[in-house]
């Protein structure tokens, strides 16, 4: 059957119709390698640059970390001194250690005869007293508390003589004419100013006029008491003094010196009489024999004329104040 030419026609528009309704798709060209270095997780068919895929990461085991705080800075400074400290104490132990092996090893083997003459002359007498301790045997020396000892004179007391002979009668020392003497003054004052010093836990010896102990006797502080004249001079008063020959410690016989003073006159009253202090005070044979190391004073209590209700009938008091005295020089710190 022949188609006419308007069925000719009619296909023709309608396949124009179709083609400009449903185009035909174009074709997707997939390069042979896909560059995608940010996507490491590509899909299967992709390739990647390089030999190989890169490695899948590991998971990391993570451990606890210790934080450590800073030092401050003065404390690093001191860490450093303290190192270097060490350090220089090791190198001088090292060192000291190494000289006495050396000296050890050299004395060892070092012949006598390899020193002077003169030295050999010179170390004779030091290696015969080596000799000598090496086979002597220890003793015990009892050792003299001094400076918990104080000594009291109480003057004119005592039987022994200026020569050191027996005497035949005591000595009164000054003597009033009512038969008051100084000695019941001395006496009663030393025992009293003792049982006061002893109480506070000191060692006291009561000495007497030439006592055998003075000779290099050792103390914390020496005083010797006396009184002065029966006779009636109108005034009254006590004197002190320290030793005038000495120098070694002359500071502290002056602080001795001060405290007496000071404490005596308060406690009894006296005034002081600075312009009677004679000779045989200042030159008292008892500073020529006490230890050098020993500070000393002297004391006149007061008149046997004049202060005589004081020294005869308040002899607590007057100890009170001789032992005031001396605890303030060994005490300072006791008002």
């Amino acid at each position: 059957m022949e188609r006419t030419a308007t069925d000719r026609m009619t296909e023709s528009a309608a396949s124009e119709q179709r083609a400009s309704a449903q185009p035909e798709p174009i074709p997707t060209v997939v390069p042979e390698r896909h560059l995608t270095p940010e996507f490491p997780d590509a899909p299967h068919g992709v390739a990647f640059i390089g030999d190989a895929p890169p490695r899948p990461a590991r998971p990391r085991r993570h451990k606890p970390r210790q934080t450590r705080l800073p030092l401050p800075k003065p404390q690093i400074r001191q860490a450093f001194l303290l190192l270097t400290l060490v350090s220089a104490l090791r190198t001088l132990s090292i060192t000291f250690a190494a000289a006495v092996m050396a000296a050890t090893i050299f004395m060892w083997w070092t012949s006598p005869d390899f020193l002077p003459a003169q030295a050999r002359r010179d170390l004779a007498p030091v290696q015969a007293t080596a000799r000598l301790l090496a086979f002597a045997t220890p003793t015990l020396l009892p050792t003299p508390i001094w400076f918990n000892r104080i000594g009291i004179l109480a003057g004119h007391s005592g039987m022994t003589a200026p020569d050191g002979s027996r005497r035949e009668q005591p000595d009164p020392g000054a003597v009033c004419p009512d038969g008051f003497y100084e000695r019941l003054v001395t006496e009663a004052v030393a025992e009293r100013a003792a049982a006061i010093l002893r109480a506070r836990g000191y060692t006291v010896d009561i000495l007497e006029e030439f006592d055998p102990r003075l000779n290099g006797y050792e103390a914390a502080a020496f005083v010797s008491l006396h009184a002065d004249s029966c006779a009636d001079f109108g005034y009254g008063g006590y004197k002190s003094t320290y030793p005038a020959a000495r120098t070694l410690i002359r500071d502290q016989d002056i602080r001795l010196n001060e405290c007496i003073r000071l404490n005596y006159e308060r406690l009894t009253g006296l005034p002081f009489q600075p312009g009677s202090i004679t000779d045989n005070m200042l030159l008292y044979h008892a500073f020529r024999k006490i230890g050098v190391r020993t500070p000393a004073n002297i004391l006149e209590l007061g008149f046997l004329s004049h202060d005589r209700d004081l020294l005869q009938n308040h002899p607590d008091r007057v100890a009170l104040a001789v032992a005031n005295g001396i605890l303030c020089f060994l005490e300072p710190q006791t008002p």
